[in-house]
């Protein structure tokens, strides 16, 4: 009878904690995270990549222009993380780094650190902020998800080595790239983030019960089917598919946030009319990352004094009225100084400097006129970036716009032997507000009517710009649009706690 009385109280027990632990969250999820702001707060720490990868061949970004041009200029309590891969690469980052090496912060702590990981710096993905997201829960501690980027993670479990209240979590946020920006309100996430994503076989679009051919949204073609009914149930389903994997994204990073996603209904409208003619192979030579991708196109400010947010929207249009008003001579200039600026910021080929003679010779922009391709682009990309200012009015945002110049030297026919062309973009920047400070980090690129004319947009708005080494780092590119400030950072604005060396 007592073991009976026992065995009941055993059960009972059981019944009971398995309740509480369906009904309570599983803690390793962490409550009530969320993605972290880009634009609220003071920085209080930047990571960097040091990617050296090859995107272009014979020659990559030298990643240290940044870092040092941004240490030089940010203020001096803000500390910086560079991931470095575990090779010779690495040591010779750090010995260009040595004037920052004693530099500390007011603790007396290291201002500079390095995280090393366990891959190669070649297998560096360069673009921070594609990389991971980064979280915080309510206890400001941060959280590191893998996001991975198209088909491959990049999982940096060890950031727990810098920082002493981080975690990472394992598994990934599929995403086709586009960098997701985030206030402490909302969350903007460009469509190039889920038109990359893989589609199964069991996307079933045509309702056939067989495999679908396709393999992400840019494979998908409205043309060519063969009922109209199959066509509109086509649609219907793929808006529902693709709802529910945005929702997942949305209730991931930030369920507490409002999630704005530009360019969606436009995407879908175009599909169906069959007018939506980019594949994943040229998205960049068609214009449909300039087209979709957040980084290209948005900026975020804080709310002016009505309770309105500021937003920053490309302007191609006015980026190629800038030029058209230029004479033949004073475009050529342009092109003729660019070389020289590269110098300035360190460019090397194959890791040997070189002079502005033999990037000249090599890309022969004045030979090209490539400010007057830029101008054929950017009257391109200037409906789709237009119809995106306008959809973020009607959301309720005051939205200035910031004149861009996007590279119209393409080589989807290897006609130009992969020579990279340049790509002037201003939304692509690091902002900071706090109390009454607003700054902007703006890269620059040797173009003095460019510059002044994007810069002048965000003092309109009352920023200070804080101008930053560009031409190397950020407009050098293969594609229209160019990486950037912000791409190549993920900046931290919460209260950061440095793990003991």
């Amino acid at each position: 009878m007592k073991n009976l009385k026992k065995m009941k109280v055993v059960f009972l027990f059981t019944v009971l904690v398995l309740l509480v632990s369906f009904v309570l969250p599983y803690p390793g999820f962490g409550l009530d995270e969320n993605l972290v702001s880009n634009i609220d707060g003071k920085i209080r720490v930047i990571i960097f990549h040091n990617g050296d990868g090859s995107y272009f061949s014979g020659f990559w970004f030298d990643m240290s222009v940044v870092f040092r041009d941004l240490m030089d200029k940010m203020d001096k309590d803000v500390g910086f993380v560079i991931l470095v891969g575990k090779d010779s690469k690495a040591d010779k980052l750090k010995d260009v780094m040595k004037p920052y090496a004693s530099q500390t912060l007011p603790d007396g702590s290291a201002r500079l650190k390095y995280l090393a990981v366990d891959v190669k710096t070649g297998s560096f993905y360069p673009w921070a902020r594609d990389g991971y997201f980064v979280l915080t829960d309510e206890n400001n501690d941060l959280v590191f998800l893998d996001a991975g980027f198209n088909e491959n993670p990049f999982p940096i479990v060890n950031f727990n080595e810098v920082f002493a209240n981080a975690r990472s979590r394992s598994g990934k946020v599929h995403r086709g790239g586009g960098n997701i920006r985030t206030t402490n309100e909302e969350i903007f996430v460009g469509m190039d983030t889920f038109l990359g994503i893989d589609i199964t076989s069991r996307w079933d679009f045509f309702g056939s019960g067989e495999q679908s051919i396709f393999t992400t949204y840019y494979d998908l073609r409205a043309m060519g089917l063969p009922e109209k009914e199959t066509k509109a149930k086509m649609f219907s389903q793929l808006k529902k598919k693709f709802d529910v994997y945005a929702n997942q994204v949305h209730y991931i990073l930030a369920p507490g946030k409002k999630m704005i996603v530009p360019g969606k209904e436009r995407f879908f409208s175009q599909l169906e009319k069959g007018e939506f003619k980019f594949t994943k192979k040229h998205v960049h030579h068609t214009g449909a990352q300039a087209a979709y991708h957040t980084d290209v196109y948005l900026s975020l400010g804080p709310k002016d004094t009505d309770g309105k947010r500021i937003l920053f929207v490309a302007d191609s249009t006015a980026g190629a009225a800038i030029v058209e008003k230029m004479t033949d001579e004073e475009r050529r200039r342009v092109e003729r100084k660019m070389p020289e600026v590269l110098v300035g910021e360190g460019f090397t080929a194959a890791g040997i400097p070189v002079t502005k003679e033999q990037i000249a010779q090599r890309f022969e922009w004045e030979k090209h006129k490539l400010l007057d391709l830029g101008i054929t682009k950017a009257k391109e990309l200037a409906e789709v970036l237009d119809d995106t200012a306008k959809h973020l009015e009607k959301q309720g945002y005051r939205v200035y716009r910031v004149p861009y110049l996007p590279n119209g030297l393409d080589d989807k026919d290897e006609a130009n032997d992969k020579v990279g062309g340049l790509s002037f973009n201003y939304s692509n920047v690091l902002t900071e507000v706090y109390g009454d400070v607003k700054k902007v980090y703006m890269p620059t690129f040797g173009f003095k009517e460019l510059d002044e004319a994007a810069a002048a947009v965000y003092e309109k708005a009352g920023f200070k710009v804080i101008y930053i080494k560009g031409l190397l780092t950020n407009a050098l590119t293969g594609g229209p649009a160019g990486a950037g400030l912000d791409c190549l950072t993920s900046d931290i604005r919460v209260p950061v706690h440095w793990a003991k060396e």
